[in-house]
């Protein structure tokens, strides 16, 4: 069983955000640089924590949820009550743990960049678990045959720059372990 969250970007959308980035200004559209030649969907393992923390301006405390991508640590704060779905089935496995200790500073400067009067930040991890995450990706190529990709973020459908070396990761890794 794993956890996984639920994409919010059908194909079509991922497909349209995929091309405007490639041909998002003049130079590019005269070019055609790059031409979208496949797409599918992935879901990528982020470790998720579940955290208490109080701050200057929620000094009650607060609950939260915060996931990391292992290998880039980008991160998101998730709502505590985002809907999290159970399945059977096959996803990349995570390449790279991330100790509750880590998970932590991240958490810190996440507030800290988000609290005006910074002094008083308390942060406590409460679990930890894996989630996967979707991201559509997209195969290019251009004209001098050199292939690429792009991801979009499935739940709010930003062309994910950053994510682009994590993905090409698990996708070769997987190649691999079939090569074998």
């Amino acid at each position: 069983m794993i956890n996984y969250l639920k994409p919010m970007i059908e194909k079509r959308e991922a497909t349209m955000k995929m091309n405007g980035h490639l041909y998002s200004n003049w130079w590019k559209k005269i070019r055609r640089a790059a031409k979208l030649t496949a797409i599918e969907q992935v879901y990528l393992p982020f470790w998720c924590f579940n955290y208490s923390a109080t701050t200057h301006a929620v000094p009650d405390g607060m609950e939260g949820r915060i996931a990391i991508e292992p290998l880039s640590r980008m991160n998101a704060i998730l709502p505590i009550d985002y809907d999290i779905d159970v399945a059977d089935g096959e996803h990349f496995p995570v390449q790279k743990s991330i100790g509750k200790d880590s998970a932590k500073d991240i958490l810190y400067w996440e507030l800290f960049a988000k609290e005006k009067r910074r002094e008083k930040i308390e942060v406590a991890i409460l679990d930890q678990w894996l989630v996967y995450v979707p991201y559509w990706v997209g195969y290019t190529k251009d004209r001098d045959h050199q292939y690429g990709i792009i991801a979009v973020d499935a739940l709010n459908g930003k062309v994910d720059l950053p994510m682009k070396d994590t993905v090409i990761s698990y996708i070769c890794s997987v190649d691999e372990n079939e090569m074998i």
